[in-house]
């Protein structure tokens, strides 16, 4: 039985399994390289179990203009730009979001799009609360950690949220809008990571499950085109998190260790 779990889901294309997980493996392997750890002692098919958010085509939620134009707006403050926008008359608040770091030329229409997936999600909505039940089904006693991106990680929050939290797996979750979701009981072992350019995250308000709610914060500066998981997974922060995960266990009735071999440095 898979012991870890990983949690896709973007609001983006379309994109098989296979895609997923090939991206996934390979750039946790990146990570973990350039944090100094070892390679894994898991078999990839074996090991990690995958729930993957964007494997089919999702209805588009029903609009809410108030919602977006104050999430848009936030969006706004907390962007940050290479090179100003075109000054004079340069469309809606979503167009000169295509200018920013994070939203670096995303449409308008597909941005808005985006936010009515998000909004879904950590509402709770019905496209929500499937996607938690999907990762919650999947979470079984050996599961040792759930680990999300993006709306994937929503999902993964609310799923491992909802369990006895001392048999809860640790949880880790990579650029999410954790700000926007109502108040909840965070989890016992949570990890956040988030990078310092990626604009969701920082657009939410006091009143979300804010991410000072877990118990590790991690931030990071990577790429600042951050809409796929690899550019987090294929980083030595995220590295230095999963290889701390996967090290053996201090205790000898546990499961065999994920990890082996001798730490080290790159030079």
């Amino acid at each position: 039985m898979s012991r870890l779990l990983i949690v896709h889901g973007t609001a983006g294309p379309v994109r098989t399994d296979a895609s997923v997980r090939l991206e996934w493996v390979t750039s946790m392997l990146d990570g973990l390289a350039l944090a100094g750890w070892p390679a894994p002692a898991f078999d990839a098919d074996r090991d990690i179990t995958l729930v993957n958010l964007d494997d089919a085509p999702t209805p588009e939620p029903a609009p809410d203009p108030v919602w977006e134009a104050a999430v848009l707006d936030r969006c706004w403050r907390a962007a940050r730009f290479d090179a100003a926008p075109p000054s004079g008359r340069t469309g809606t608040v979503a167009d000169r979001l295509a200018w920013s770091r994070y939203f670096t030329g995303l449409p308008a229409g597909d941005l808005v799009a985006a936010l009515r997936q998000v909004r879904s999600h950590v509402a709770g909505d019905d496209l929500g609360r499937r996607a938690a039940d999907r990762v919650r089904a999947a979470i079984v006693p050996r599961t040792r950690a759930v680990i999300g991106h993006c709306l994937g990680a929503v999902a993964a929050l609310s799923a491992v949220a909802a369990l006895d939290p001392g048999t809860a797996p640790t949880l880790v979750t990579i650029g999410a809008p954790l700000d926007l979701m109502p108040v909840g009981r965070p989890p016992a072992r949570w990890i956040d990571i988030a990078d310092v350019h990626d604009t969701l995250v920082h657009a939410g308000t006091s009143g979300g499950v804010p991410a000072a709610g877990a118990a590790q914060r991690v931030r990071m500066d990577c790429d600042p085109r951050l809409r796929c998981a690899r550019n987090y997974l294929a980083a030595p922060e995220f590295g230095e998190v999963l290889g701390a995960l996967l090290a053996p266990p201090r205790s000898p009735h546990r499961d065999p260790p994920l990890m082996s071999g001798t730490r080290h440095r790159p030079g």
